[in-house]
């Protein structure tokens, strides 16, 4: 059967890739510890399931409005006003089948055939196939080590063109585990409004996972609460992260933009494609977002920023890899430079992070997810998930500290 070529030329999702392997040797009987999926180890808080499942219970089990229920809508624009400082209301607000389906949304609803896309490297590995599923060009601003992984104004601008139609920002940062502080992100966004015929798409799905602990004074700051860039920023969240709720697929997307025009073409599109989320979700997602929540959500956050801690910790007494401490999200990004040209005792070599990733599960049992697939500059790293209990990760980071020295 004929499979169109724009399918054909996208890439498969390497952390699901990763997550599919291990989950294969697992079934082999073989003990991997697995470092791959961004997906928090804890259960999602029992007051969001009691929402949901007296909601099936009482019948709501038939459509909805495509973009959700007036109440979740509105719960969703209360919590973007009052934790974000964003200007939008519940006509402003859509909800989704997770984050990625707000982001894959967005990306059609605003790149034509030709636009380009700029985006800060390192970056989430779906980034770059669903720009170019949009038709889109993908323009790479690769952040050096050396500065966090962070891009500087000045390399911003020289990546915008006149046929930039977005700049992806996502902070804290899938794959670096780093934040940019308010000060960086108004740097940024002072650039893009300089700009007027670019938008902001704002991923701010760790938004919750930031550790002052680690970073005093770090706190999240949404580009959608600068004035000058309100009417076009598109700001992307959802639950799976801070509620650990990766299984129920629930996103959303603000934009209020022309008084919420846009958000209605990109309805019209969602309409097409997948509707609702299911209806009973929607109680939920008040639940969630209600002060209820709050402290369940804050203890997982404060276990993030312990596990960020130790892993800082045991990442840095590995002597042939280096990387930067994380400040927010649950990843480490490691440079496996060091190792390049080094042998396995298995005689495996190591060109980049994905050889090194690839011989690491096939003779350490652990699983990583190797750095190409996150930006042209990140083909030297492996990405470290930390959503695992303390246990796992000293076993992990011994295994990975007992890999690494014997190469050779």
């Amino acid at each position: 059967m004929k499979v169109s070529g724009r399918v054909a030329r996208m890439k498969e999702s390497a952390t699901l890739a990763v997550a599919a392997r291990a989950a294969a040797m697992r079934k082999d009987g073989i003990d991997v510890v697995s470092f791959g999926t961004g997906e928090p180890d804890f259960d999602t808080p029992a007051n969001i399931k009691e929402a949901a499942a007296r909601a099936l219970a009482a019948g709501m089990t038939k459509y909805v409005a495509t973009p959700g229920t007036p109440e979740a809508r509105e719960a969703v624009a209360a919590k973007l006003r009052r934790e974000n400082g964003i200007d939008c209301a519940a006509a402003h607000v859509a909800i989704t089948a997770g984050a990625k389906h707000a982001l894959y949304l967005t990306l059609q609803a605003l790149v034509d055939p030709g636009d380009e896309v700029v985006l800060p490297t390192p970056a989430w590995v779906s980034y770059r196939p669903l720009i170019e599923l949009a038709g889109g060009r993908c323009v790479e601003v690769p952040g050096a080590m050396e500065r966090g992984f962070k891009v500087t104004p000045a390399e911003l601008d020289a990546a915008i063109g006149p046929r930039t139609a977005a700049v992806i920002l996502n902070s804290p940062s899938n794959p670096c585990g780093i934040a940019y502080s308010e000060a960086e992100v108004r740097a940024l966004c002072e650039v893009i409004a300089r700009h007027p015929h670019v938008s902001v798409v704002s991923d701010e799905i760790y938004e919750k996972l930031t550790y002052p602990e680690l970073a005093p004074g770090l706190r999240h700051f949404s580009p959608g609460s600068i004035p000058a860039l309100a009417g076009r920023t598109v700001t992307l969240n959802g639950m799976s992260k801070a509620f650990a709720m990766t299984g129920w697929r629930i996103g959303y997307v603000c934009a209020p933009a022309d008084g919420g025009r846009f958000l209605q073409e990109l309805v019209k599109l969602q309409a097409q494609m997948t509707n609702n989320i299911p209806a009973f979700f929607m109680p939920a997602i008040v639940e969630a977002l209600s002060e209820r929540s709050a402290p369940q959500v804050e203890a997982m956050r404060r276990a993030f920023a312990g596990r960020a801690r130790l892993v800082a910790e045991l990442l840095a007494g590995i002597p042939r890899l280096r990387t930067v401490a994380p400040t927010g999200a649950f990843y480490a990004f490691p440079s496996v430079a060091a190792c390049k040209g080094l042998r396995t005792p298995a005689g495996r070599a190591i060109a980049d992070g994905h050889s090194y990733a690839e011989a690491l599960l096939a003779e350490a049992h652990v699983a990583v997810v190797p750095g190409g697939d996150f930006g042209d500059c990140a083909a030297d790293h492996v990405r470290i998930t930390f959503a695992s209990d303390e246990s796992q990760l000293r076993e992990g980071l011994a295994r990975i500290a007992r890999f690494t020295a014997a190469l050779s």
